[in-house]
């Protein structure tokens, strides 16, 4: 073999590792700074935890006030995508509070689409508060809220500062229906957009 052939052979080999190592680490730099980015973004700051710790004391507050045996809050986001690529749209519980006695739902309420109870989304793009008796709803949706001894829920949407419907406030009744809730529709509305500024 002649010596410019057996150089030829060399360069090749040299140029394809290095290509290869080249592809290998750039690759590993990569995934090294989404690694970290991901770090960053899922690190906890205190003023996060001091919001959340504030949001649950003003809930608490709420449900007490008017007395409610749970109350909770809803937020809408992006459960994945569809085969099609459509947004998945869902709600999650994130926050909940509940008078002494009562279960909490909160880990039972995560990641529901939100198609699984249209009219209830539907009401709350065309209400600003808005009362649900559960003995009004359809077969599935009554048994189902029976089953959790609701009677009654009260919702008002929390919308942020562009209007769009980012969530939603609701309180339960459980062991009766409050007559007089209508009455209460201004503040709970008022109660709504005030939660929106720590949520939107």
């Amino acid at each position: 073999m002649s010596d410019s052939i057996v150089i030829a052979v060399i360069a090749g080999v040299s140029s394809i590792t290095v290509a290869i190592i080249t592809v290998v680490v750039k690759d590993w730099l990569d995934r090294k700074k989404k690694s970290n980015e991901v770090v960053k973004e899922e690190k906890m700051t205190a003023e996060e935890l001091g919001m959340m710790v504030t949001i649950q004391d003003w809930l608490d507050v709420f449900r007490e006030k008017n007395n409610f045996e749970r109350a909770a809050i809803y937020q809408f986001h992006n459960g994945g995508k569809f085969f099609q690529g459509k947004s998945m749209k869902k709600m999650s519980m994130t926050y909940e509070s509940t008078a002494p006695g009562y279960e909490k739902t909160k880990r039972y309420s995560q990641n529901i689409l939100a198609s699984e109870y249209p009219w209830w989304v539907s009401k709350m793009v065309k209400s600003r508060c808005f009362e649900t008796r559960t003995d009004d709803l359809n077969h599935k949706d009554r048994k189902e809220f029976h089953d959790q001894g609701i009677q009654q829920l009260i919702t008002t949407p929390i919308l942020c500062i562009k209007g769009d419907l980012v969530g939603f406030l609701v309180g339960f009744n459980i062991s009766d229906i409050d007559e007089e809730v209508i009455h209460k529709f201004a503040h709970f509305v008022e109660e709504g957009k005030f939660i929106s500024g720590y949520l939107a």
